[in-house]
Formats: structure tokens, C-alpha cells, sequence
């Protein structure tokens, strides 16, 4: 299945976003193969010639290059599949910004938040798809994924740092041709 490759620009940064869109919804092994091929993109960036072999994963299944200090995330929605590269641990997430949720809203928020004030800041200046978004991708960045716990993801009052058991996140968030997307990245102590 040929994809369409392009770069995004993450706002405010130098950095950009791999995307690959696909012509048709994929199968998951097409999806499989099309993560693997934006992960190889993404180290090729960076001068190595590696194989989807070189590619592990986590015991919490985060995609990791093994013997190496650089770092990827991936994510996936429909027929787009994103990716970025870092030299510190990132995390990224997309999602259609029309997609409905298919759950109860003040369920998906109790299994969200730890409290009402926490859900509360938090959509104060996002809707909960974007919510969502920001704090997957932390949970990625984090290298737990959903097993970090949706809940203990935080959010600072003052900027968009978010934090999780005990690590703090920069959170940059944007739309793109109907998608929104949460970069987090682990600030260095």
C-alpha cells in the first residue's frame, strides 16, 4: 500500500512530525508495516541504516531502538500514522478531531481523573478529545503507556507542563487538516 509522506511542523519548535497517510483504511498488518516503515524513516534521519529487526519494544510495548540513546513515538488514527524522533524520551498522539467517543463522557472522566478539580483544569481550554490526546501522549512518553494510568497524568496551572509519577512533561499541543495532536517530551532534571 503506497503512502503520501509529509512533514508537519511542530508550532513554536524546530522540530517536525513524520506523516504518512494511506489512501484507504489499513489492515493492522498494514498498519504494522507502515509504523515500522515511518520508525526506519525516522532513524535514517539520523544516519542509521537499521532494519525492522533493530526495532524492539518495551515490556509496556513502546516501540525502542535497541542500544541507542534516541528515541521515537508513533500514533496512528484511521489512515494517518505519525511519527516523530528525539534525543529525549517523546511521546505523540493524533486523533480526528470529529471522532466520537463511544462511552459514556462522565464515565471516560472518572476513569480520566483522580477528581472533579483535576477534570476541571484540564478542560477549562481543551474539550475531552483533546484531553485525551495530551495525556497519551505523556503516558507514552513516559514508556508505561496506558499502564502509567490516565488519572495520574497532571497538569500544571501556570504552563503546559504535565507531570507523571514524578517526571515532568513539555506538552505542545495543535490542529492539523482535521487532526489534533499532543507532542509530550521529558524535561531533563
Amino acid at each position: 500500500m503506497e503512502a503520501v509522506w509529509s512533514w508537519w511542523p511542530v508550532p513554536d519548535s524546530d522540530q517536525r512530525v513524520l506523516a504518512a497517510w494511506l489512501p484507504r483504511l489499513p489492515s493492522r498488518a498494514e498498519q504494522i508495516q507502515l509504523s515500522e516503515a515511518l520508525s526506519l524513516k525516522l532513524f535514517g534521519l539520523h544516519g542509521l541504516q537499521l532494519t525492522g529487526a533493530d526495532i524492539g519494544r518495551t515490556i509496556y510495548g513502546k516501540p525502542q531502538l535497541r542500544g541507542s540513546s534516541l528515541h521515537h513515538s508513533l500514533a496512528n488514527t484511521g489512515q494517518l500514522t505519525i511519527g516523530i524522533g528525539a534525543v529525549v524520551p517523546v511521546g505523540i498522539d493524533v486523533e480526528a478531531q470529529h471522532r466520537l467517543f463511544r462511552v459514556n463522557p462522565d464515565l471516560l472522566r472518572r476513569r480520566m481523573f483522580i477528581t472533579k478539580q483535576d477534570a476541571n483544569l484540564w478542560e477549562q481550554n481543551r474539550t475531552l478529545l483533546q484531553v485525551w490526546t495530551a495525556k497519551e501522549a505523556v503516558l507514552k512518553a513516559s514508556g508505561f503507556g496506558l499502564a502509567g494510568g490516565m488519572p495520574n497524568v497532571t497538569l500544571s496551572a501556570a504552563d503546559n507542563s504535565c507531570g507523571l509519577h514524578g517526571e515532568q512533561y513539555r506538552l505542545t499541543e495543535w490542529s492539523r487538516h482535521g487532526f489534533h495532536v499532543a507532542l509530550a517530551e521529558r524535561l531533563r532534571t
